[in-house]
């Protein structure tokens, strides 16, 4: 138990990272490396549907890098469902399929503002599934990658205006 809460540890500090990134490929990249260790993380606690997910979540980062098919999109999306839904035992842990499945589709389509809010909307179904779940420490880093991702959105959202109104006084 000690071991999996310093690996979510580890997890939380990439994701922090990640989440501050505003630049879309940096973010994509942490993001690939926070879902690894967050799988490792779950499968130690042996929370075997948030470990798949995660893996799962992990390898789409990567494969969003590198290309924005829609038809591995589509893949990454029906192997979420197909690999993690059998095992669910209780509702709770169906927010985790649902979020991932967002925010596989966010990394194959959008980018800026509309890619954070999305992975905002997955990371709310993360924390509701971790509450659920007990988990203390998924429940600070979904958390904090709530605020963190919001504060980032807000930013981007502020640099878009004041491009937008240098562009207007041109």
């Amino acid at each position: 138990m000690f071991i999996a809460q310093l690996v979510g540890g580890a997890a939380f500090l990439i994701g922090i990272m990640a989440f501050w990134q505003k630049d879309d490929v940096k973010f994509r990249y942490q993001m690939t490396g926070y879902c690894f260790v967050m799988a490792l993380h779950f499968f130690l606690l042996g929370a075997t549907v948030a470990a798949i997910g995660a893996l799962i979540n992990g390898l789409r980062s990567y494969a969003s890098i590198k290309s924005q098919s829609k038809a591995l999109m589509v893949v990454f999306i029906v192997l979420l469902i197909c690999l993690t839904l059998p095992n669910v035992e209780q509702w709770y842990k169906v927010p985790t399929i649902i979020g991932s499945a967002i925010a596989t589709w966010a990394l194959f389509s959008t980018q800026g503002i509309q890619l954070r809010v999305l992975i905002l909307l997955n990371s709310f179904c993360w924390l509701i599934h971790n509450l659920l779940a007990g988990s203390i420490g998924g429940s600070l880093i979904e958390a904090t990658f709530v605020v963190t991702n919001t504060l980032t959105i807000y930013h981007l959202y502020k640099q878009t205006l004041t491009v937008q109104t240098s562009k207007a006084s041109i």
